[in-house]
């Protein structure tokens, strides 16, 4: 990939984009937003999102919401942090091979819900990917740039015009399976078609004979 372009505006708003050589936009293009910062969930879900969904082809936005209420702006740190994660996604990309993709990082001053609504309505992405620390849906809302809990992750839930991914911490998911799996009260498929090869809510020629159901 060659050297990235930069770009910034008043209102504080820093923008990297990067593009593998030989990469071309077509029709099939898709565009996959993901939130960040520099928690593990929030490198989790980036980390997922490029061995799991991203292909030859593809455009990946990373998005981080700065609170510029809450926190004094660091402008020349807050663009070594966009270049240090750019390089960090090329790496990743590098890991598959011959995949050529477009990458933008930004970094944007603002209310986090209207700030992501407004980016999304931008870069009219296929999905949204957020990390969460797998307690509630709510934690990821740190990711975005929020240190206090609220209604801004369900605003983003709710508000989003494109699918949202949650992407849960692997141990909390294999905790997950565990439990189900051992759950005495859990029935599978086979569980369900065995015996008598019916389901449970189908009906039988001897059923529909007794109910008069004509066949």
């Amino acid at each position: 990939m060659p050297d990235a372009d930069e770009t910034s505006s008043g209102a504080f708003s820093f923008t990297l984009q990067v593009k593998s050589r030989g990469f071309m936009r077509t029709k099939n293009t898709r565009t996959f937003m993901v939130a960040v910062d520099d928690n593990a969930h929030s490198e989790r879900a980036l980390e997922w999102l490029m061995e799991n969904l991203v292909e030859d082809g593809d455009e990946v936005v990373a998005v981080r919401i700065l609170d510029e209420e809450a926190y004094q702006i660091d402008q020349e740190d807050a663009r070594e942090e966009a270049r240090e994660l750019m390089a960090s996604i090329v790496e990743l990309n590098e890991e598959a091979e011959d995949r050529r993709i477009s990458i933008v990082v930004e970094f944007v001053a603002g209310k986090v819900t209207p700030t992501i609504l407004e980016i999304i309505h931008v870069y009219r992405p296929d999905s949204l990917t957020v990390g969460t620390q797998g307690k509630s849906a709510n934690k990821f809302q740190k990711m975005l740039g929020q240190h206090h809990m609220g209604h801004v992750s369900r605003d983003i839930l709710t508000s989003s015009p494109v699918p949202v991914v949650v992407v849960r911490p692997e141990a909390k998911v294999q905790k997950h399976l565990n439990k189900r799996q051992n759950d005495p009260k859990r029935r599978g498929y086979h569980n369900l078609v065995k015996g008598n090869g019916d389901l449970p809510m189908s009906i039988t020629k001897k059923k529909r004979r007794s109910l008069q159901i004509p066949t």
